[in-house]
């Protein structure tokens, strides 16, 4: 607002135009009062006016050169701040990314936190383990004590087998004597009818 007012001032008063105007009026006039010897009064209230218009204006100059410092002092500790703020932005944005790292690596680790507490329910607990080792121990002593069975069976079946083969064999044995001795005493009857024959023949023959 106070930009805006001092701009309108200056544009007011031409831009230093019119103190150009009054020191060329007021140069004018001493230069005429020289050569007459006593002024007129209407020229010397003219000239004495602009003189104080022209005082006027160099204090607002001077008004107006300290309110400019007093900008540009505001305006460099404003730049100050606003670098300062950018610094401390820049700060906060590096932080904010530090954060967002933390952050991104904290939900990397809860979902990989999940996943482990998931495999973790789908695994049996080690009681559920333990009881399932037991289960399957159990089963393989039944396995093995129906192992010992079926081969203390199958030992016993091959015993039987064993003194069947030997029974058969002396039966077959036996079978092949007998049949032996029955041939050999048909064969001793068949010699005796022969002996008996010759004999008779040769009876017969002495009568």
């Amino acid at each position: 607002m106070k930009e805006e007012t001092y701009l309108r001032k200056l544009i007011a008063d031409g831009e230093g135009g019119g103190e150009d105007r009054r020191v060329q009026q007021v140069a004018a006039f001493f230069r005429e009062s020289r050569k007459v010897e006593e002024p007129k009064i209407a020229e010397v209230l003219k000239i004495t006016k602009a003189l104080e218009q022209m005082e006027l204006s160099m204090l607002k100059q001077q008004q107006i050169a300290q309110m400019n410092k007093k900008q540009a002092t505001e305006f460099d500790s404003f730049a100050g701040e606003i670098d300062s703020e950018i610094d401390l932005m820049y700060k906060k944005m590096e932080e904010a990314k530090v954060e967002l790292a933390e952050a991104k690596t904290v939900k990397k680790n809860r979902q990989e936190y999940r996943k482990l507490v998931n495999v973790m329910n789908e695994v049996p607990t080690r009681a559920e383990t333990m009881r399932k080792l037991e289960e399957v121990k159990d089963d393989l002593e039944r396995q093995h004590e129906r192992q010992k069975i079926l081969e203390a069976k199958l030992l016993d079946r091959r015993n039987h087998l064993q003194a069947f083969n030997i029974i058969l064999s002396n039966f077959q044995r036996f079978c092949a004597e007998d049949d032996e001795d029955e041939s050999g005493g048909l064969e001793n009857e068949g010699e005796e009818e022969d002996d008996a024959a010759s004999v008779s023949e040769k009876q017969e023959d002495e009568k």
